[in-house]
Parts: structure tokens; sequence; C-alpha cells
């Protein structure tokens, strides 16, 4: 594969059920097709607010409870990197799967109520 899918996904609320700062419990669904999806080709950066021991645990938890170990965790893909030449703070995916998402039409038929202050309220 070329051009894999990269996929950003968040994991409180989304690879688990949101219990910061515990770990809640686990999305299967939304794991196992991430899993077949990296099995194809696909590079998979885990996106999460979660820092230091939190963020290990986390890691830890993907990879001995699912055998699943993301390609870059809070970063971009190393390849993205080298081919560029640099390294954005905005984490580069084709796909961002979190449970605070809005897709962009949503966010562009108005009126828009999702956000406070957001383009309802002409910002």
């Amino acid at each position: 594969m070329n051009n894999p899918t990269i996929y950003a996904v968040d994991f409180d609320g989304t690879l688990c059920e949101n219990e910061w700062p515990k770990i809640g419990r686990p999305n299967i669904r939304l794991i196992e097709f991430l899993k077949a999806e990296q099995e194809k080709g696909a590079k998979i950066i885990l996106w999460t607010m979660r820092e230091d021991d939190l963020l290990d645990a986390a890691e830890n938890w993907l990879f001995d409870k699912f055998d699943f170990m993301p390609d870059a965790v809070n970063d971009n893909l190393p390849s993205l990197k080298k081919a560029y030449g640099n390294n954005p703070r905005k984490v580069f995916a084709n796909v961002y799967i979190d449970d605070h998402n809005a897709k962009y039409g949503v966010c562009t038929e108005l009126p828009f109520s999702g956000i406070p202050g957001g383009v309802a309220d002409g910002l």
C-alpha cells in the first residue's frame, strides 16, 4: 500500500468507556476494526490527552489485552516527519476517531448548535 490510510484514534471514551483516570470497558468492535485495518496496511496513531504513567497504562492495556500496538502515539508517523522534514503539532491523519468529534458537514450546516459560541453565534 503506497499511501496507507492513517487513523488517529482517541483513548478515553473511544477505545474504551470514559472512566478517566481509570481505563473503562473496551470498545471491542473499534479495537478489532483498527487491528484489521492495520493488518491491511493502515497506520494507527493513538491520539489522547493521557500523559506519563496514564499514557503508559493505556498503551500497555492495548498491547497486553488485545495484542494491539499503534504505529505512533501522540505524534505524527515517522515516515511523514521524514518526508516533510518537520513535525507540526497537529497530528496528520485521514480519519480522526474521537468521542468529541463532529463531521465537517455537520459544522457547516446552519444553524449549528453543537458548540456554544460556534457558527450559530456568528463566530
